[in-house]
């Protein structure tokens, strides 16, 4: 099967939600490697985390100064979990991708996220909530 190749950061989150949905393996190639700080953030690093909780049999490497991810898909199985979101970044962060991934699993998705609920960045933690809840009374 072919390697998708990507380059840079932009639509890190995107690209691996739409590589795990297809089953396609990717490679993002030179991820800030122009930068005072190169490679991936810790933040992306536990979203790289979170996917391979969530999926079995997905391969994620990373090189050594975090410039390269390649990414091969695993299944989506879903199940009861726990995950440490790094504090980098809010929950909304994590939601995000796996209201997206949600619906593929092979069972419910039952996840428990911890750590920060608001930033300036990040969709609050109650915004899904209002969501969630104008969609199950139907308003």
């Amino acid at each position: 099967m072919s390697v998708l190749t990507f380059h840079g950061s932009n639509y890190f989150r995107q690209r691996l939600i739409l590589s795990t949905i297809s089953g396609k393996p990717i490679q993002i190639k030179n991820i800030r490697d122009t930068s005072f700080e190169p490679g991936i953030n810790a933040y992306e690093r536990s979203f790289l985390d979170l996917l391979d909780l969530i999926t079995n049999g997905s391969m994620i490497d990373v090189n050594e100064t975090g410039t390269v991810v390649k990414y091969k898909p695993g299944l989506l199985r879903g199940g009861k979990e726990q995950h440490d979101c790094c504090i980098g970044r809010a929950i909304g962060y994590y939601l995000e991708p796996l209201i997206c991934l949600a619906p593929f699993c092979k069972t419910p998705l039952h996840i428990t996220l911890k750590g920060v609920t608001n930033d300036s960045i990040d969709p609050s933690v109650n915004i899904f909530l209002c969501f969630l809840f104008l969609n199950i009374n139907g308003k």
